[in-house]
């Protein structure tokens, strides 16, 4: 939320004469902690909002661990103590996956890499002999062909 005009736009000059200057900081410091809550409400709703329009994505369960069964109000066992720190101290949750987002990474990428390349070659192995059954089994019926019509 921007700050269109400046404090001073609206004052009144009698009013700034009538309240001396510890009084305007108070007053400044109540209208920019409502000002922080409002924005802190605002945020609440829309984070609400979201949810509920993410909600009806049920697939999302198959990529997300814990995803069909999470409630958004109240975490259960010890994910409530982990939602705590994390929604606590959300530097924790940045530095986690800063972490565990490289290593995790990589790891995946070196086990796929061997996987998709023996996939291939087992699949391609697997192509090769079924065609080499369709061969073979194509002769035996030119074969049986010839001799029922000699």
């Amino acid at each position: 939320m921007s700050q269109l005009h400046p404090d001073h736009t609206f004052r009144s000059k009698r009013a700034s004469k009538q309240l001396a200057a510890p009084h305007l900081r108070a007053l400044r410091k109540e209208i920019l902690i409502v000002r922080a809550d409002v924005e802190r409400m605002e945020l609440v709703q829309a984070t609400v909002e979201l949810r509920q329009a993410v909600t009806h994505f049920s697939w999302l369960k198959f990529f997300v661990p814990g995803f069909g069964g999470m409630r958004w109000g109240a975490p259960k066992g010890n994910a409530a103590g982990i939602a705590g720190l994390l929604k606590q101290y959300p530097l924790l949750s940045s530095l986690a996956s800063l972490l565990l987002a490289k290593p995790l990474r990589a790891t995946v990428a070196a086990g796929a890499k061997p996987a998709i390349k023996w996939g291939s070659v087992a699949f391609a192995a697997w192509e090769a002999y079924r065609i080499w059954q369709q061969v073979k089994q194509d002769n035996r019926d030119a074969k049986a062909g010839a001799t029922s019509d000699a």
